[in-house]
């Protein structure tokens, strides 16, 4: 028996992308899924598709920065399926700007839904994923192991959710709860997918991707399986995290001098 088999996995952030791709995956290997966003018609679009794949699937709007909505997601869960067993922390949003030219609104709007919206998520699970003595998964980054010009507040983001799953693997032990935490680094994504300057407006995501939304599911689903505290993907994402610790000065260098050629 695959060891997803009837097991409940709700996943924030998961009308496309790295969400839709892990809810494919753990769905394909008999798990029962619980969908979730802000984005409407994806989201149904989204359902849709998986239940066409005969994966067992519901799906519920919801925006991870308010608490309400997202007890509302879980009681949802728990009414369709009878139990919560694995929790993907996986919506976000990102702004890549130099720090001096972000707006304060724009940044509290990053830490809302980046920070606040795990905390809230987590917050409204765990009673249930205590019963289940389940899983915690939260979506950091490579760049929260090693923060990169013009994310700052990205990268201080999914720093926080590392020490966060720290504290908290620790804390919930005792439960038998698993807390992990995968870093992809630069993924492919929707094409009509932006990313935010620092004032808000919206502006497309141009850089090299290194690994695909799949790609980063099958990472998720092993660090699940093998309750492994992390796991960093990509060769230049292990490589960097190797670096950091090995000479963070000279990856400094490294960093600056593609910042000045791009």
């Amino acid at each position: 028996m695959d060891y997803f088999t009837d097991k409940v996995a709700l996943i924030t952030g998961s009308a496309r992308g790295i969400g839709f791709a892990a809810a494919r995956l753990l769905g394909g290997r008999g798990a029962k899924v619980v969908l979730s966003d802000i984005l409407d018609d994806t989201l149904a679009q989204a359902q849709k598709r998986l239940q066409a794949e005969g994966i067992a699937v519901t799906a519920k709007r919801a925006d991870v920065t308010v608490p309400e909505e997202c007890e509302a997601l879980v009681q949802a869960a728990l009414a369709e399926f009878g139990r919560l067993d694995i929790l993907i922390n996986n919506a976000g949003v990102s702004i890549v700007s130099n720090f001096e030219e972000v707006k304060p609104e724009v940044a509290r709007k990053l830490l809302d839904v980046n920070v606040m919206g795990c905390i809230n998520m987590t917050l409204a699970a765990l009673d249930a994923l205590k019963q289940a003595r389940g899983h915690v998964v939260f979506l950091s980054s490579v760049s929260g192991i090693r923060a990169i010009p013009t994310g700052s507040l990205y990268s201080a983001s999914k720093a926080f959710l590392r020490s966060l799953a720290e504290s908290l693997r620790l804390e919930l032990k005792p439960y038998g709860i698993h807390v992990g935490v995968i870093c992809p680094g630069f993924t492919t994504t929707d094409p009509s997918k932006t990313v935010m300057k620092g004032d808000g407006s919206p502006r497309p995501i141009g850089r090299p991707a290194h690994d695909t939304p799949e790609g980063v599911a099958k990472g998720i689903a092993r660090l699940i399986e093998r309750r492994e505290r992390e796991r960093v993907l990509t060769s230049l994402g292990k490589a960097t995290a190797w670096l950091q610790r090995l000479s963070p000065s000279l990856l400094d260098r490294i960093l600056a001098g593609r910042e000045l050629k791009n």
